[in-house]
């Protein structure tokens, strides 16, 4: 169970990064720790990518749920890529609303494993699957994820690592964040 500290106050927490970084996993072993909703926006594509603004409906219905979850009381973790800064200044705009803290956590993984993790996705009709894939959705991006982010809100993690020290090290921000002893600076950097 988390420290009581990070339960006092409600949390939104971001998950940012590109697939098959690790983002969903640790999205997943976080929810399961925390004991907090996950809202993952790949549950509502799932049945809406065949239309034409599928992606667009998907990001919208994640959104209202997380402001019906905050709305509630509750804090949340979104497992988005969250490559756009629209995507950041929507959770900064909700955190805000419902006086929750805000973290974003960035996978990041390096470019050997995260080409073996692509080729071991399974098939799916949307989801990014190989090497040759992923770069040229990262040309369609043209660098649009590399937003600025405050360093009060980011997590940098290296998700080479274990799952569970992962785990460890976010809350272990979330713990800093509560008891406001941030430094002002990137929390982490793997």
């Amino acid at each position: 169970m988390p420290p009581p500290t990070i339960q006092a106050v409600p949390h939104l927490l971001l998950m940012k990064g590109h697939p098959a970084t690790g983002k969903s996993s640790l999205a997943r072993a976080l929810a399961r720790r925390l004991r907090w909703p996950l809202v993952d926006k790949d549950d509502a594509k799932d049945h809406l990518y065949h239309l034409p603004q599928g992606n667009q409906l998907a990001y919208q219905i994640a959104w209202q749920v997380t402001e019906t979850q905050l709305g509630l009381g509750l804090s949340v973790i979104v497992d988005t890529p969250l490559s756009y800064p629209q995507g950041y200044a929507t959770g900064q705009e909700l955190a805000q609303r419902y006086r929750a803290r805000l973290l974003v956590v960035e996978t990041t993984l390096e470019e050997g494993e995260w080409r073996r993790r692509l080729a071991q996705r399974t098939d799916s009709p949307h989801r990014i699957s190989s090497w040759a894939a992923m770069q040229a959705l990262l040309a369609r991006y043209d660098g649009c994820w590399a937003y600025p982010i405050r360093p009060e809100h980011h997590l940098r993690v290296e998700t080479h690592r274990p799952v569970a020290e992962l785990v460890e090290q976010v809350l272990q921000a979330l713990e800093m964040e509560t008891d406001d002893k941030m430094t002002g600076a990137t929390r982490g950097q793997g």
